[in-house]
């Protein structure tokens, strides 16, 4: 009960609007610790949004820590301040008067009211598989002639960039089999490019500064690091979106190039024919039905793959291209260009605001989405540490950013009526059930007086076994089927607290099944080590940790657990404890987790999600020593490594390795963030 009355506590500081300026002295009771410490709280107007949007944003002014003597509180300090200044980021790149009218941001973020300038922002790795893609369109005037004398590059900035970004190893993004399509992608536009100039070739190289020995060097080198990946690759062990389309296409062009490049290698055969079945399995005619029908398609992502499958100058319509000029990735609007006889001046504008703002061209919905997520996790912790004061200027500080997210959220939910899409300028993709799930699952946990259309959801990804990820995909993601049971579970619970009819019975004793049913396939994806592998990310503790968060919850709803199959409460702990316990064994003697960094054995965002994982484990054990000693180890290696993580603006993309998944990998630095500051404030309130 304390718990549910100090969350509708937070609920009201959310409700107020708090904006403080200038400097003021406060108590900072954070432990039940009292300090002394100067605050600086922004003031939320343009020159507060302009200070953000510059490139200095990112650093951090620890002055205002030098008057706290206790290091327990002043950690406390540092993490929010460094969680408030993650907010402002976000919601700045959001919308440049986003602190004025958070909802006037939401209306200008999604279809007609998109501000099509805005070709979408945020801080992502660069991606070498799309670059390539965009480095092969030829300028107008030889898609017109054909002739080798009239050929130049529309973006030649990007061969450029692949012909002097190439690892020592031969590749444009790093190394092992999620290297293979943007290699391959990085051949076929250095052979297209020989192949186009003809014999103009030297010329046109010289014309954007290389000569032919450092383009051969550059080229042989990527061959023989495919040869050698190829070799080594097993087929089964990755499923990135596209890949059994976008690779095999690739594989096929090098084919053609003159001289052609064949890599063999043993699963090529096996490969090809999964490959052809799947191509078979499109239905190109349903697709152009649908997309008449004016019907988003999340196959436009992988266009690119299309190519000699479909005329492309059939997808030159709004029906398909998306209104800030884009079809689907930037791989896909390349080869709208490269291929369809037709020039597209909306396409080539598109590519052009995004090659000007160089790696920042993600949505930042998707990015917000995650950020809040793993603050929010942070969040309901801080209420539940009955020794927080929840009226000190730096929390209201988060709460006046939280609630502005809040209010953008909600008015993105009532627009596209309770289902999102994870990218706002793009409306040719459909939504998808993560998006809909963790945004209607945190503006309902900060507003409950905001209610959802559960059967809007069910109706649109149910396929009566679990949620698929869009509409008419046979794809699943454990992850997101995760998300949707957490958002299911809070809404029955909100629906058990009010008046209930004959009729919500019926319907929710429906919504129960289906709650158990997914439970129980998540379960069935466990892998030997009692881990779950999604394609979202390569980690495993991505989504164990919230499978497990979401299992031990059951504790909560013996009614749900008596039916899944699990069943009792003491087979529920005795399932998570395997996970638990293979976490446990696998951490490194340096405290990390993961994969290998630039300079230690693990990395920040795999140890980040392991004490996330822990911290709940802790609750349910709590006389664990070796959990306790785990979460030590873990909080100190992420302490040492911090300020550096938090300060640094190459850190995540030059001494972290990439983790999550598109057609390559990625990495997301505010999202890695946000769950470091998650995972250190927890372990500094469970000791």
């Amino acid at each position: 009960m304390k718990i549910a009355s100090k969350s509708k506590n937070f609920y009201l500081i959310l409700k107020r609007k708090v904006v403080r300026s200038g400097k003021a002295k406060n108590q900072l009771f954070l432990n039940n610790e009292s300090t002394s410490v100067e605050i600086k709280t922004p003031n939320k107007n343009k020159t507060h949004q302009k200070e953000f949007t510059s490139d200095k944003r990112t650093s951090i002014n620890l002055q205002s820590f030098r008057e706290v003597s206790s290091s327990k509180a002043r950690l406390n300090v540092k993490i929010i301040q460094c969680t408030n200044r993650l907010l402002c980021e976000v919601e700045i790149d959001t919308w440049n008067y986003f602190f004025t009218d958070p909802r006037e941001a939401a209306r200008h973020s999604f279809d007609a009211g998109s501000n099509t300038e805005r070709v979408g922002c945020g801080d992502i790795s660069m991606s070498p598989y799309d670059i390539a893609w965009v480095a092969m369109i030829p300028v107008p005037l030889y898609k017109k002639t054909k002739h080798s004398k009239d050929f130049r590059l529309a973006f030649p900035e990007c061969l450029a960039w692949l012909l002097s970004s190439q690892d020592e190893s031969g590749s444009w993004a790093r190394t092992g089999a999620v290297s293979i399509a943007p290699v391959l992608s990085g051949l076929w536009s250095l052979g297209m490019f020989e192949s186009r100039a003809g014999l103009y070739f030297e010329e046109r190289l010289r014309e954007i500064g290389f000569t032919l020995e450092h383009f051969n060097t550059i080229f042989e080198k990527g061959i023989f690091f495919m040869r050698h990946t190829l070799n080594e690759w097993n087929i089964d062990d990755i499923d990135m979106k596209g890949f059994e389309i976008v690779t095999p296409f690739l594989i096929s062009q090098l084919e053609k190039l003159n001289p052609p490049i064949f890599f063999d290698f043993p699963d090529k055969e096996r490969y090809l024919k999964e490959n052809k079945r799947k191509i078979n399995l499109i239905p190109i005619e349903a697709i152009f039905k649908l997309a008449s029908a004016r019907q988003p398609l999340a196959i436009i992502h992988s266009l690119e793959a299309l190519i000699g499958v479909i005329d492309l100058s059939r997808v030159q319509n709004p029906r398909f291209q998306a209104i800030n000029g884009s079809y689907g990735s930037p791989a896909a609007t390349a080869a709208v260009l490269i291929d369809a006889p037709k020039w597209d001046d909306k396409a080539y504008e598109f590519l052009r605001k995004i090659i000007s703002r160089r790696s920042k061209h993600v949505s930042t919905l998707c990015e917000t989405r995650w950020v809040i997520h793993c603050v929010s996790e942070m969040v309901l912790n801080i209420i539940r540490e009955p020794r927080t004061d929840l009226d000190h200027p730096l929390l209201e500080e988060m709460s006046a950013n939280l609630r502005c997210l809040v209010e953008y959220m909600k008015e993105l939910l009532i627009q596209k009526k309770d289902i999102m899409r994870w990218v706002g300028w793009n409306n040719r993709i459909p939504a998808d059930v993560d998006n809909t799930a963790v945004l209607n699952y945190l503006v309902t946990k900060f507003d409950p007086s905001y209610s959802i259309d559960i059967k809007v959801i069910l109706e649109t990804y149910w396929n009566g076994k679990c949620f698929l990820r869009f509409p008419r995909e046979c794809t699943f993601s454990v992850s997101s089927n995760v998300h949707v049971v957490t958002l299911l579970l809070s809404a029955r619970e909100k629906v058990k607290n009010q008046s209930t009819t004959e009729e919500n019975i019926e319907e929710w004793t429906n919504i129960d099944n289906i709650i158990c049913s997914t439970i129980n396939f998540i379960l069935s994806k466990q892998n030997e080590n009692q881990v779950w592998i999604d394609e979202w990310n390569v980690s495993p503790w991505y989504t164990t940790m919230k499978s497990i968060q979401l299992l031990l919850s059951l504790q909560n709803y013996l009614d749900i657990l008596q039916s899944t199959e699990i069943q009792t409460k003491q087979s529920l702990f005795d399932h998570c404890r395997k996970s638990i316990n293979y976490a446990l064994s696998v951490q490194h003697s340096d405290g990390s987790w993961g994969e290998p960094s630039a300079d230690t054995i693990g990395n920040m965002e795999e140890t980040s999600l392991v004490v996330r994982l822990l911290r709940v484990a802790a609750e349910n054990w709590p006389n664990d020593i070796q959990i306790k000693g785990a979460i030590e180890k873990g909080r100190t290696y992420l302490l040492k490594h911090f300020d550096e993580a938090m300060t640094d603006t190459n850190y995540f993309y030059n001494k972290q390795p990439f983790l999550w998944f598109d057609k390559q990998l990625y990495t997301v630095p505010r999202i890695l963030k946000a769950s470091i500051l998650a995972a250190l404030w927890d372990n500094l309130n469970s000791q």
